[in-house]
């Protein structure tokens, strides 16, 4: 099963990418998504809009696809579970940009910037064992240097 949310914000964009991927067949995988505030509710797959948790669907998810928040990331990365990142294109900042990017260079997601590529990148991802969990704090100074070496 693959697992994408998109936190509490709206990232319709991407949702209803991943619905139509699945319709046209491009996702053959069963996909459930959280939809957060946004307005498409998806017709081809499973979705909520939040949830008090999410740690269930990661347990069961071959696959989380994520909107780059700080939050989702550590936890799936944590848990280690496949994890392909995207970043959501109406943040104020471009921030998860930045994140993703440090957190790619050093192999903990696989950060895929153009949507279009989501079906490769997906059929990829799973055809290669899970990472290991990680200790989070054991990276994470790395990863707070690399974002302010690169501003």
């Amino acid at each position: 099963m693959i697992f994408v949310t998109v936190g509490s914000i709206n990232f319709d964009g991407l949702v209803r990418l991943i619905d139509g991927f699945v319709e046209s067949g491009r996702i053959k995988e069963k996909v459930i998504l959280q939809i957060g505030s946004g307005s498409y509710e998806p017709r081809f797959c499973e979705f909520f809009r939040t949830a008090p948790g999410l740690d269930s669907y990661h347990a069961r998810a071959d696959l989380v696809i994520g909107h780059g928040g700080t939050g989702t990331t550590l936890e799936v990365i944590e848990k280690g579970v496949r994890l392909i990142s995207v970043s959501n294109p109406n943040m104020i900042d471009n921030h998860q940009d930045e994140f993703l990017d440090a957190l790619a260079r050093r192999g903990f997601v696989t950060y895929c910037k153009d949507l279009q590529q989501l079906p490769e990148t997906i059929e990829a991802l799973l055809s290669r064992p899970p990472p290991a969990p990680v200790n989070v704090s054991s990276f994470f100074g790395n990863v707070i240097a690399d974002l302010t070496a690169a501003r």
